[in-house]
């Protein structure tokens, strides 16, 4: 199958904020980040009783699940997994600063 017929799916607000905005509590839907394929794109919500949509907007399309599902699931495997490090104590940066040599004609 061709890249172009494949849904490309990122999840996370920080994708899903370019195409609309945040919706209330209360709301339906579900945002959950950004879908692609060619030159369709926009934000990935999903509504409990219709299932995945692309959003633009107010614009709300609806999607085919299974073809969605499949790519938001690859998308979950491909997220980086969050790890946590443990807090190393700040330091203080010291910078020195060294005159340059400058050679003597001679």
């Amino acid at each position: 199958m061709s890249s172009y017929k494949c849904w490309h799916v990122q999840l996370g607000e920080e994708h899903w904020g370019r195409f609309t905005y945040a919706r209330a509590a209360g709301d339906p839907l579900r945002l959950l980040g950004s879908i692609a394929r060619g030159s369709q794109i926009g934000a990935l919500g999903e509504l409990a009783e219709s299932g995945y949509v692309q959003v633009n907007g107010d614009h709300v399309a609806p999607l085919s699940a299974s073809q969605v599902r499949r790519a938001v699931e690859a998308a979950k495997l491909a997220a980086p997994r969050v790890r946590r490090h443990r807090s190393v104590p700040s330091q203080a940066v010291v910078v020195t600063v060294k005159r340059r040599r400058v050679a003597a004609p001679g």
